[in-house]
């Protein structure tokens, strides 16, 4: 880099690479935010930026799910008002290892020693899924380049999620109830039951108020685990998830127990990085009733070729495969189709 450093995002994550690299200013789209400091550190424009710092390097810190906006967007817009140096945060770790970690992001070598792991869960996948599967390492290793978003809804592509008015789905993470409205949509709000878990309060009483009173559908406040236990919680809308350090305590709980007499359809789970503990939680109930699978991979580096592999212990005669929803690597998506 050269020596003076500008962070395009003055968000969280920018706020982040900023302790580590000390920029000179922040660069943000956001224009509340032009004359004002974050930290300390002056904000303006883009093009202010660079036509006060033409020499600087452009560090993009921006990452967030979108369907149309990716890493390489942005770059190209810096470079397109005339910076010169502009690369993406991700080409830091290696010098700033305390930037990590971050989601699935991990400096390129730790996936070396992952090699037979890796080849294994690519094993498994049908083609179409070991297509993404290469596209998602190749993320990994800092190439953004060469991505495939699905257009299908999240969770429900046509051609591997077949609907019929008889469904019990299980929704993992249930947010606001998003996935459910999709749910509800997608079958006429013709379906035998729904239940839904979010622990997040918030997040929780949207979920309680968007399914309005439906009888067939039941909501409960807990995270979905290995065990059921008194966990510290990190609350905060899309990105809540079990820490040590979080702010509430909640109940978590396991799917065998809470689906005691429920025989599932169909189960989803987007739980930031409690996935393989939710799976174990519910090893008796998928391996009794064979529950069609979506399993978000992408909350830790392990998850892309460790969940596969669990899928593919649980229900070696399944059909495996990845999907992608949003770009830069966000909503990347494992299904366990039974034979």
């Amino acid at each position: 880099m050269s020596s003076a450093t500008v962070c395009f995002g003055a968000g969280n994550l920018g706020r982040r690479v900023a302790r580590a690299v000390h920029p000179v200013m922040f660069c943000d789209n956001n224009a509340s935010l032009w004359h004002t400091s974050v930290e300390g550190i002056p904000v303006d424009s883009p093009k202010v930026a660079i036509e006060h710092h033409p020499d600087a390097t452009f560090v993009v810190a921006i990452w967030h799910p979108s369907r149309t906006e990716t890493m390489l967007d942005r770059v190209r817009h810096l470079k397109a008002l005339g910076a010169k140096y502009v690369v993406p945060f991700y080409a830091l770790f290696r010098e700033y290892k305390e930037l990590l970690p971050n989601l699935f992001w991990q400096v390129p070598e730790y996936y070396s020693v992952h090699t037979q792991e890796i080849k294994r869960a690519k094993a498994v996948l049908d083609p179409k899924g070991q297509a993404e599967f290469d596209r998602q390492m190749q993320l990994r290793m800092g190439d953004s380049s060469n991505q495939t978003l699905d257009p299908a809804p999240q969770y429900f592509p046509s051609d591997l999620i077949h609907l019929t008015q008889h469904e019990a789905f299980i929704d993992c993470g249930a947010y606001d109830g998003d996935t459910i409205e999709d749910f509800r949509r997608l079958t006429g709000d013709q379906f035998d039951r729904i239940v839904g878990f979010e622990p997040d309060p918030a997040s929780f009483k949207a979920l309680s108020s968007a399914v309005d009173g439906n009888p067939k559908i039941s909501v409960r406040p807990y995270a979905t685990d290995s065990e059921s236990r008194t966990v510290r919680f990190d609350a905060g809308g899309t990105g809540a998830h079990i820490s040590a350090a979080g702010t509430y305590a909640i109940q978590t709980i396991t799917l065998d127990e809470a689906l005691d007499g429920i025989k599932p359809t169909y189960i989803k789970f987007d739980i930031e990085g409690s996935e393989p503990d939710a799976l174990e939680g519910g090893r008796t109930t998928i391996l009794t009733h064979r529950p069609r699978l979506a399993v978000c991979v992408y909350h830790a580096p392990h998850h892309l070729w460790g969940i596969p592999l669990q899928l593919h212990e649980l229900m070696p005669d399944s059909l495996l495969t990845l999907r992608s929803y949003c770009a830069d690597g966000f909503d990347c998506v494992c299904y366990c189709i039974p034979r």
